[in-house]
């Protein structure tokens, strides 16, 4: 899973300032919706990733890091409210059990029409190592306040044979800033003819309604594949830690 992923000192200074809405107060309705910025916003991403490849009683074990900075530009507003936007992965690193190597991604892009509320009709470029889709949550059209939950089904690719379903739900509302869990929580599916496929994870995101744009995505995840062989069962078992963050 070629996901990009980033973001929080500065974001817990800023929450010292903002009014937090308790029980007793009216919890506060906001429509979430994507906004054109002038200035790029570049964000760092950092994962860390455990696997453990099983083939009867062999066992190997692998530890990756993956670093970067991923630039993101609005190049121009159509006229129905679609943002043409441009992802880049301007540096960074990958490390696979200690060994530092270049980012095969790094210098790559992608351009992207982005609907308001969040769904990629279109996307373009030499981007095919990052999937642009990570950076961009979709919204719900109604709006939203503490409690309000949403389902967002992913469609299976090529790469990814598995229709995914991710359950979002606001949990606080700080002034401007939403703060949206997510959750994915499949079990042992079958793909294809003998590969069983399990993915659960969970993340914590937190978007600027003012601003319409994602400042910070929290996420771990564990997935796990299964298929039989010869002299038994192989497996792969991933564990995935990865923070998204803006910069500026």
């Amino acid at each position: 899973m070629n996901i990009m992923v980033r973001w929080i000192s500065s974001f817990v200074f800023v929450l010292s300032f903002c009014s937090v809405y308790t029980a007793e107060e009216a919890s506060p309705t906001l429509s979430l919706r994507y906004k054109p910025r002038l200035q790029e916003s570049v964000y760092s991403y950092f994962s860390r990733a455990e696997t453990l490849f099983t083939n009867v009683k062999f066992q190997k074990y692998v530890a990756s890091n993956s670093q970067a900075y991923i630039g993101l530009k609005t190049l121009k507003t159509l006229e129905n409210g679609h943002l043409v936007q441009k992802a880049e992965i301007q540096a960074g690193n990958i490390s696979v059990n200690d060994q530092v190597y270049a980012h095969p991604a790094a210098g790559q892009n992608v351009e992207y029409v982005l609907a308001p509320w969040g769904g990629i009709p279109k996307a373009m470029g030499t981007g095919h190592q990052f999937q642009v889709k990570s950076f961009q949550l979709v919204l719900p059209k109604e709006p939203i306040s503490i409690g309000s939950t949403w389902t967002v089904t992913i469609p299976s690719t090529p790469t990814f044979p598995l229709d995914t379903s991710i359950i979002y739900e606001v949990t606080n509302i700080l002034g401007a800033l939403v703060i949206i869990h997510a959750r994915v929580d499949t079990d042992a599916q079958k793909v294809g003819s003998a590969l069983s496929l399990t993915m659960k994870g969970s993340s914590q995101l937190i978007f600027n309604a003012e601003e319409g744009l994602l400042i910070r995505n929290e996420s771990n995840q564990f997935v796990e594949l299964r298929r039989p062989s010869k002299k038994g069962e192989m497996s792969t078992k991933m564990n995935v830690n990865s923070i998204l963050e803006l910069q500026f």
